[in-house]
């Protein structure tokens, strides 16, 4: 569920005291739409979850019994196949919020790509909140809202676009996510492996790094280190990309 590309509330300051205060996401999460009273009794109801890279949040079919939003690292959601192979449905970043199902069981399984930390809520309590509080669950809807359509984007992804536009158009979602600095060339962090890059595009990795080295020969990108890269030409990508302008 992405977040980062929705407008930020008119939020208010919090005190040194509250327990939001310093919060890296607070512009992001689903939970600025609440007030700081709102707030803090919203944070009293979770707990904070720390996974090392690798570790595993939730198994695809584990009961859902919480809710969680990213506040640091990056995580992995994918599903077994049938025929043993993985297909990576999406990665979660800080801000985003994850666990919120109609069914009681999660429908993906969710990985830590690098060290990460959520803030844990107990569904329930979750659900009880959002009753007692409208206005988050208007939230929930622009979040519902935003995953549809990045479901949407997926399929034709996947569908119609060749190899080297489905890399393009990944290096472009990264770099939406990737903090930018005013003046400096566009840049991309992909923390994530190349594997799973690949099954995230429905490619082999040897696709992936082929047409990578393409993308470099054609300078359009420059790797900087194994895990960031620097657009050199944004609208070349783009017009790669098939992205409507």
């Amino acid at each position: 569920m992405y977040l980062s590309d929705r407008p930020v509330a008119d939020m208010q300051p919090l005190a040194c005291s509250h327990p939001c205060a310093g919060c890296p996401v607070r512009d992001l999460a689903v939970c600025n739409a609440l007030n700081p009273d709102e707030l803090a009794a919203f944070r009293r109801s979770g707990t904070d979850k720390l996974l090392a890279p690798g570790e595993a949040l939730c198994w695809e079919g584990d009961a859902a019994g919480h809710v969680f939003t990213v506040t640091s690292g990056v995580l992995r959601m994918s599903k077994l196949l049938h025929d043993g192979r993985r297909q990576v449905t999406g990665f979660a970043f800080p801000g985003d919020f994850l666990g919120v199902t109609l069914e009681d069981e999660h429908p993906f399984t969710v990985e830590a790509v690098a060290e990460s930390r959520l803030c844990r809520f107990p569904r329930v309590r979750f659900d009880a909140f959002v009753e007692a509080h409208p206005h988050m669950e208007r939230r929930l809807y622009a979040v519902a809202a935003t995953e549809l359509s990045a479901a949407r984007d997926q399929l034709v992804l996947l569908g119609r676009k060749t190899a080297v536009e489905r890399l393009a158009s990944f290096i472009l979602q990264m770099a939406r996510r990737t903090r930018q600095h005013p003046g400096d060339p566009l840049r991309a962090t992909l923390p994530m492996s190349r594997m799973d890059i690949a099954d995230y595009l429905g490619l082999r990795i040897e696709t992936v790094s082929r047409e990578l080295s393409a993308l470099k020969r054609a300078r359009l990108v420059r790797m900087t280190s194994i895990h960031d890269l620097i657009v050199h030409d944004p609208a070349g990508l783009e017009a790669l990309a098939a992205v409507d302008r």
